[in-house]
């Protein structure tokens, strides 16, 4: 029986001899595809629900309901029809709101998101039923599945926390997997245009970005850059940065109160410090007569501040040109004191890219199943051939890496740098045409 294989390249070869090198790392993925012209009209399937379809509302609670209605004596993983039907209408709410700003600005880090590990299992849920469908040849059904399960991932993508960006990700990638599937049934009609035309990036991260900045002003409210700070209200605020940096514990060897101590007996140090707090606009008589743990304090404020714009304001670019420009940046010497809130940007950057190339590899697919519909079953011998709008490889801005074999294509996705030998970014996919 055909199927979607993935497996890692690796182990498919043997060992190679000493002093040879080793084959490539690559997450293979093996698809028998018919040959499939576009539907007339050409979006007569689309991939997320259209606005003839959607009612006025909120998704949010609509998908929390379809869990709480779900039948008690099935396993939590396994959500019944009348749940799923629940998830279907919430997908056609067309104003998601999570209605958590007030709660982020008062909660900052410590903002508890339980209502995101329940979307997790409502597309697990939705996904067994995808698969169920698919395998029954239950085309309108599967990609009516489809539609309701990449909205719940945008309608994610709207948490206002890099975490909630992170869980739209994965919710959209464990969309894709059977989508696979679906494209190996015979008689599946062509995706082209539906996957053209979803919209670029699919999960945008600007919500969640937006959040962190949120999260951290709300983590350092008590921290003044106006008026002078006693002496309890600094132990304060160190008391409290402590508390949300242990849960670093691996990456941070020394405490809040001994990293600022070191920093507020360099006097050269100090000076530059207040320095740099005259420069981004507090007025030099003020930073005069702030005790010098606030300096500290504040001037690290301010470097997480530049580090994460220097980040963010890259957000929008594309994958490839934000993957050049962060190799660009000069990278600090020395490292800052809220360095680690910083890593989670560039994750969910990286994950993103992941989504988009996969999406992008399958236009290829299906841009190969239209040809050869076209062309007696016949697969082209370079990309070139087709004369389709084929999307970059979002990890380099060039085109996949393409090679037939008789009525097999090999298609390849390029790797971020430093990430060449990981089989998640070195995705091949081996593509035959069913006679």
């Amino acid at each position: 029986m055909s199927g979607a294989f993935i497996c890692v390249a690796l182990i498919a070869f043997p060992v190679p001899k000493s002093g040879t090198p080793a084959p490539p790392v690559e997450m293979l993925i093996r698809l028998t595809v018919q040959p499939m012209a576009a539907p007339r009209p050409a979006l007569r399937y689309q991939l997320l629900p259209e606005m003839r379809e959607l009612q006025p509302g909120n998704p949010i609670p609509g998908y929390l309901k379809s869990l709480l209605d779900q039948d008690q004596t099935i396993r939590e993983s396994n959500l019944g029809p009348s749940a799923l039907r629940q998830a279907d209408r919430a997908a056609r709410l067309d104003k998601p709101d999570w209605q958590i700003l007030d709660k982020l600005k008062i909660d900052g880090i410590s903002l508890l998101v339980p209502d995101l590990q329940k979307m997790r299992e409502l597309a697990a849920g939705l996904q067994a039923r995808f698969r169920e469908e698919i395998a029954q040849r239950r085309f309108d059904d599967a990609i009516a599945t489809a539609k309701t399960m990449l909205a719940l991932s945008r309608h994610v993508g709207e948490h206002p926390t890099l975490i909630g960006d992170l869980v739209a990700i994965a919710i959209a990638m464990i969309t894709i997997s059977p989508l696979e599937e679906l494209l190996e049934q015979p008689g599946c009609p062509n995706l082209y245009w539906a996957l053209t035309n979803l919209p670029y990036p699919l999960i945008a991260i600007d919500k969640g970005l937006d959040g962190e900045r949120v999260m951290m002003q709300a983590e350092l409210r008590d921290l003044s850059d106006t008026e002078p700070m006693t002496a309890e209200q600094i132990k304060k605020v160190m008391d409290h940065i402590e508390y949300f940096r242990k849960f670093e514990a691996d990456t941070i060897r020394q405490t809040a109160r001994q990293w600022v101590s070191v920093r507020t007996r360099d006097a050269k140090y100090l000076a530059a410090a207040r320095l740099r707090l005259i420069e981004a606009g507090i007025a030099e008589e003020r930073v005069a007569i702030f005790p010098v743990d606030q300096v500290i304090l504040l001037d690290e404020k301010r470097e997480y501040e530049v580090r994460r714009d220097d980040l963010s304001k890259l957000a929008k670019l594309p994958t490839w040109e934000y993957e050049a420009f962060t190799r660009k940046l000069v990278k600090p010497t020395e490292p800052a004191f809220f360095d680690f809130m910083i890593a989670a940007f560039q994750k969910v950057r990286r994950a993103q890219g992941r989504l988009e190339q996969k999406i992008a590899l399958l236009r290829h697919v299906e841009a190969l199943r239209m040809y050869a519909a076209e062309h007696d079953g016949k697969l082209p011998e370079k990309l070139a051939d087709i004369d389709l709008p084929l999307p970059v490889d979002p990890f380099s801005g060039k085109a996949f890496r393409y090679a037939k074999d008789g009525d097999t294509a090999h298609l390849r996705g390029n790797p971020p740098i430093g990430e060449e030998k990981i089989p998640t970014y070195n995705l091949h996919y081996e593509i035959t045409i069913r006679k």
